[in-house]
């Protein structure tokens, strides 16, 4: 009997146990549904001459493929409108987007909207269902009467006075007063004097003691001389507080940039626009009884655009005193080292030189390090690898460069040692790291393949063998009789030579072919502009048929072709960033750069919306011509 009960025990705690396992799944289910929200909102009575708004609002997550149901008895007018609101209030953030649709309804009655859908990260949510009721034609300059709601326990007020006037809203100029020591941005430099190329961070910061709804950044920064890197803020991030002049404020950071000073000087940081809204709380007197008794007051909306300052940064030129032969620009801390693949090798078989630069800097500006072999080795130009990341720190990560060298004759060689020097803005000196010196063993026999198109070494060698093929020369004068024949003719000699000036020729063109096919990089810069400007005639034939579209698009074709032929990009790695970054290592003109970006970003609006007229259409084809002829006067190498 006991071993029954205990058995009767076992069974029903192992069930119990069940149940709350899954009474907990349940719960925890409820918890993560609970942070994403997906809800419709209407008017619950509509005129059914009047239009009204159907919103659909998603809160706390990210959702894409909005699927609506079916609205028969509706007439779509307008929409959908989209609207992105992040909140900070009480140091909780929310954020929601919504999407709203204009509708007008077609005939009297009591209709209902069903339920819509949106994906939210492979999982389908659904919104409540509405109704609406759409009563009788009113005239449209009726005003709205109180109506009694039944569920508002003080709905019949016996405070409210329907012949009393509505209280006046406070004026718009006297909140903006009010709030203006209340909500404001600020631009701060962590530095106010650096090197050349050292970082900086410049941070554009938010302060507000009132409830904002969300920002837009209306004016984004341009910052002339130095090279920026955008900081990745979290989109998460909690507002911090902060005591300015005795009050507190949250401060939240809306931009971050990391920026390199290009040129020596006092440079300008460039001030930014945003726009926001701020949600004041209005009190005045009230006509109720119960608003007074429980401090309730009215929320106004105030629209506000707002601007940092400029900040000035003094940048100090890099000191001549101390900077070593091999020094490239490189502006921070690195460590340096070197590594050869194989140290015994074949003639003809390559191996790899490899140098690897580490730390944290201005690593995008490092150049390739020029390397020197011993005779009888051919080097190629190296294949770069960057692992390069940005965040608040700065620039860091590594940028690796491999050699392939390719010995052409037997023997024991040397590779000297090779140095890497930079500048540590910190200790205000320059610092120089030496790689290991290698020996290579290269056994075999005397390579006959030479490739003249790679950076080698082996002319000298070359000329050194051909002084095992000089003879001996006669010193006495040899005796020429003068000879009648017709061999002596001109044109018989011209007969006889001319195959094997033709086989000359011939060896001399194939050769000019050889090495222009290996010269990849020189033949695409050379027919750059030449292919840019075939486009851009194209474009001009649409300029003239007006064909707004194909005109920017082919446009955009031609500069991205001609950039990314004359500065050796792949087309599908290029960007704007790295595009600029090759421009300013080609020591180009930031102003040129400015009037690229422009003409890039006009060229993007152009595809996506009605852009310009013809007389502007034409003006960015002439700035586009203009702007291959800086090219190829201010691109150097």
């Amino acid at each position: 009997m006991l071993i029954n009960r205990k058995n009767t025990l076992n069974a029903w705690s192992g069930k119990s146990f069940f149940l709350l396992l899954l009474l907990f799944a349940f719960g925890c289910s409820q918890v993560v549904n609970a942070q994403a929200k997906f809800y419709a909102s209407a008017p619950k009575s509509v005129p059914v001459n009047q239009g009204f708004q159907l919103s659909y609002t998603l809160e706390n997550a990210n959702g894409g493929n909005l699927k609506l149901p079916p609205m028969n008895d509706f007439q779509l007018i307008g929409g959908p409108s989209t609207s992105t609101n992040m909140q900070w209030i009480n140091g909780n953030v929310t954020q929601s987007v919504t999407y709203t649709y204009i509708l007008k309804p077609k005939k009297e009655g009591t209709f209902k909207i069903g339920k819509a859908s949106v994906q939210v990260s492979g999982v389908t949510m659904e919104s409540n269902e509405l109704t609406v009721e759409i009563t009788q034609a009113v005239a449209q300059q009726q005003q709205q009467q109180r109506q009694r709601n039944p569920f508002d326990p003080f709905a019949d007020d016996p405070f409210f006075n329907p012949q009393a006037q509505p209280e006046p809203e406070v004026s718009q100029a006297d909140l903006e007063k009010q709030v203006k020591d209340d909500v404001f941005i600020k631009l701060v430099v962590n530095k106010s004097s650096v090197y050349k190329g050292e970082m900086l961070t410049a941070t554009y910061k938010l302060y507000f003691r009132q409830n904002l709804s969300g920002f837009n950044v209306t004016k984004a920064p341009a910052f002339d001389g130095f090279w920026s890197q955008e900081v990745e803020l979290d989109p998460q991030r909690r507002p911090t507080v902060e005591n300015i002049n005795g009050k507190q404020y949250n401060a939240v950071d809306i931009l971050q940039y990391n920026l390199y000073p290009q040129r020596a000087g006092n440079l300008s940081v460039a001030s930014t626009e945003i726009s926001t809204v701020a949600q004041v709380s209005v009190r005045g007197r009230s006509r109720n009884f119960f608003d007074d008794f429980f401090n309730v007051g009215r929320v106004q909306q105030i629209p506000l655009t707002l601007k940092t300052n400029e900040a000035t940064v003094q940048v100090k030129e890099l000191p001549e005193n101390g900077k070593p032969a091999d020094f490239n620009g490189a502006v921070g801390k690195f460590n340096f080292e070197a590594k050869l693949s194989n140290n015994e090798t074949k003639t003809d078989e390559p191996i790899t030189y490899t140098f690897k630069v580490s730390g944290t800097g201005n690593l995008k500006f490092i150049e390739s390090p020029i390397v020197t072999m011993p005779l009888g080795f051919e080097v190629y130009d190296p294949k770069v690898k960057e692992n390069i990341s940005n965040s608040t720190a700065g620039l860091s990560g590594s940028k690796q460069y491999d050699y392939l060298i390719i010995p052409r004759q037997p023997g024991e060689y040397k590779i000297k040692s090779k140095s890497f020097s930079y500048f540590d803005p910190s200790a205000a000196k320059y610092f120089t790291i030496n790689s290991p010196e290698f020996t290579v063993k290269v056994t075999g026999e005397p390579s006959k393949n030479v490739n003249a198109s790679a950076t080698t070494a082996t002319a000298k060698e070359e000329v050194a063998v051909l002084g095992n093929d000089i003879r001996y020369i006669k010193t006495t004068l040899p005796e020429f009789r003068k000879s009648n024949s017709v061999f002596a003719s001109a044109s018989v000699a011209a007969l006889y030579s001319a195959p094997f000036l033709m086989f000359i020729g011939l060896v001399a063109l194939k050769k000019r072919n050889e090495n222009l096919a290996a010269d990849v990089v020189g033949t695409k810069r050379r027919r750059a502009l030449k292919l840019a400007k075939k486009r851009l005639s194209v474009a001009d034939k649409l300029l003239a048929q007006n064909d707004k579209k194909g005109f920017y698009n082919e446009v955009s074709r031609a500069v991205w072709g001609y950039l990314s032929d004359k500065l050796n990009i792949d087309m599908a790695s290029l960007s704007k960033e790295n595009v600029e970054e090759k421009l300013l290592a080609r020591s180009v003109h930031s102003e040129t750069i400015g009037k690229l970006k422009s003409l890039l970003n006009t060229c993007e609006l152009a595809l996506y919306s009605p852009v310009g007229e013809g007389g502007e259409m034409k003006h960015n084809y002439e700035t586009a011509m203009n702007l291959m002829a800086d090219f190829e006067d201010e691109i150097k190498g």
